[in-house]
């Protein structure tokens, strides 16, 4: 008995990470299929990891050392093949997800509890947005992301296995890093306006509503002569209490530059005038224009009917400079290198690194 559970594996942190975004495993996993998470007493031999990885696709072009899951009274190892983390032996049910024989990976309701500790608090929401997300970053491809049709997971998913955890380790974090994360966002780019525009003005955002993302609006289709149709704003903004008109924003990425996405944006535009929904689309230069996102933020504060705050001298230069370091802190996390502990260990500012990959939308949006 001890040899088969040393036979078997459970990823983790990172690595767990890479396996839920395999492009072979999405159908399953945006199903939802989930199984019991037997946390190992021990790790394989270097020749059983070999061999696991060997007969594993999923593991086959997957960074080493494999991070995964043992008992806490476990020994520790670290090699160039495997590296250990301590975990209860009892995890609540359904906290894995079977990639193949002998190997599991911890589902998306848990890999945020394991990881919560080596991220910053933006770093856990920036994770989140992902797992409850319409994408998966993907840096092998020419886009450097694919597209989901559903979720990895929900708040109510994750709420529940947090629920169930008790007072482990990294729950309350998780906890409060989801009031903060980004539900059906369509691309990292996405995430990234959405936080801007829905972070409370001390964390450097704009404070407003963030009312849903992706989600279908009933609308009459211009071009059908008027028959009903859906659209999918990517970010729906709503003032205080559901009162006056709608906002939507729309990140015009790289893929609109074509006639036929041109045509496009204007007929949605229409169609979501006509039902009191004010739209403004945000491009790639103006996102990166803190003057003009300054500026937005204003007409939409009118739009929706906010009062404007009284603000001395001194707190307007104080909220700006949060507004730019959020902006900049963004740029940093690309969901493949988190090391913002790092950065606020050094308390150094590196230059953004702007990856124009992700400057996309799902065509989704289009209603389509």
């Amino acid at each position: 008995m001890l040899y088969r559970m040393c036979m078997d594996i459970l990823l983790t942190h990172t690595t767990a990470l890479e396996v839920l975004r395999s492009a072979r495993l999405r159908w399953r996993l945006e199903r939802r299929e989930r199984c019991d998470a037997c946390v190992p007493n021990c790790v394989p031999s270097g020749e059983e990891l070999r061999a696991l990885i060997a007969q594993t696709p999923e593991l086959a072009h997957t960074a080493l050392p494999l991070e995964v899951l043992v008992t806490r009274d476990a020994p520790r190892s670290r090699t160039k093949l495997v590296c250990t983390h301590p975990s209860p032996a009892e995890l609540p049910a359904g906290s894995a997800f079977e990639v193949a024989p002998g190997v599991r990976c911890v589902s998306p309701e848990h890999l945020p509890v394991v990881m919560a500790s080596l991220l910053t608090d933006l770093e856990l929401a920036f994770l989140l947005s992902e797992l409850l997300g319409l994408y998966a970053i993907a840096p092998s491809l020419e886009k450097g992301m694919f597209q989901r049709w559903e979720p990895l997971t929900t708040p109510e998913l994750i709420l529940a296995h947090l629920d169930a955890l008790g007072s482990e380790r990294g729950t309350d974090r998780v906890r409060r890093a989801l009031s903060s994360a980004c539900v059906r966002s369509g691309s990292p780019q996405e995430t990234r306006l959405s936080m801007r525009l829905g972070l409370a003005r001390m964390r450097g955002g704009y404070g407003f509503d963030v009312l849903a993302m992706n989600d279908p609006v009933a609308v009459q289709r211009v071009r059908d002569a008027m028959r009903p149709g859906v659209r999918k704003p990517d970010i729906l903004l709503r003032a205080p209490g559901a009162a006056g008109r709608g906002v939507a924003v729309e990140y015009d990425g790289g893929d609109h530059n074509s006639a036929e996405a041109h045509a496009r944006d204007a007929e949605r535009h229409t169609e979501l005038i006509a039902l009191g929904i004010d739209e403004h689309i945000v491009t790639a230069v103006q996102y990166h224009d803190l003057d003009y996102m300054d500026g937005l933020a204003e007409i939409i504060r009118r739009t929706l009917g906010i009062p404007k705050p009284h603000l001395t001298r001194a707190q307007q230069a104080r909220y700006r400079r949060l507004r730019q370091q959020l902006y900049e802190e963004l740029e940093l996390i690309d969901g493949v290198h988190w090391n913002g502990r790092e950065r606020e260990r050094t308390r150094g500012r590196a230059v953004p690194v702007v990856d124009d990959r992700w400057d996309v939308v799902p065509v989704d949006a289009y209603g389509l």
